[in-house]
């Protein structure tokens, strides 16, 4: 049985890799600040980013073209101070 046939779309495993590399982005590499875009066409993309606490911070209008043409990407942001790790034991 191929690999692809025992992954499922929203699974969960992207919100996990990415859960990973803030943890490593915040404790070990010291940022303060991680930033992103997504496609705006991408409701899935942007809710899993929201679970892990990322925030809207601005519609980039027609920045990238797309199978419709010219569509919008979203600038999401997460800071150090908002940033929850279920990994780590809070006093």
């Amino acid at each position: 049985m191929p690999v692809v046939d025992l992954v499922q779309p929203g699974a969960g495993f992207g919100t996990d890799a990415q859960r990973v590399l803030l943890r490593f982005a915040f404790n070990a590499v010291g940022l303060n600040r991680v930033w992103l875009t997504a496609y705006a066409s991408n409701p899935r993309a942007m809710r899993s980013y929201e679970k892990l606490g990322f925030r809207h911070e601005g519609l980039m209008r027609q920045s990238w073209r797309g199978p419709n043409g010219l569509e919008d990407s979203v600038l999401m942001a997460i800071l150090r101070d908002e940033w929850q790790d279920p990994g780590e034991r809070r006093a």
